[in-house]
C-alpha cells in the first residue's frame, strides 16, 4: 500500500457515513459533537502522517481543517495505484 494514511483516513470518512445513518438520540446525525470527534481522528493521522515524513499529512489535515470551517463532509482521498 503506497498511501496507507490516506487508506486510514477514507476509513474515518466511510465511518462517520455509516454512524450517520445509524443515529441515535445520544449521537444525532451529523451533530457538532460527530464532527468534531472524526474531525479530531483525522487531525491524529495527519500527526503521524507528519511524524512518519508522509506528504498526505498536509491534505488530510487541510481536509478536517475545512470540514471544521465549512461543515462540509470531505471527499474520499484518492488513492493511486502501487507501482509493481
Amino acid at each position: 500500500m503506497s498511501q496507507p494514511f490516506y487508506a486510514a483516513a477514507n476509513k474515518v470518512l466511510t465511518m462517520y457515513a455509516l454512524r450517520q445513518e445509524r443515529a441515535s438520540v445520544k449521537a444525532p446525525a451529523h451533530s457538532d459533537a460527530e464532527v468534531f470527534w472524526a474531525c479530531e481522528i483525522l487531525e491524529g493521522l495527519s500527526l503521524a502522517a507528519a511524524y512518519a515524513g508522509s506528504k498526505e499529512a498536509t491534505a488530510i489535515r487541510n481536509a478536517a481543517d475545512l470540514w471544521i470551517l465549512t461543515e462540509k463532509i470531505p471527499e474520499l482521498f484518492i488513492l493511486e495505484e502501487a507501482e509493481q
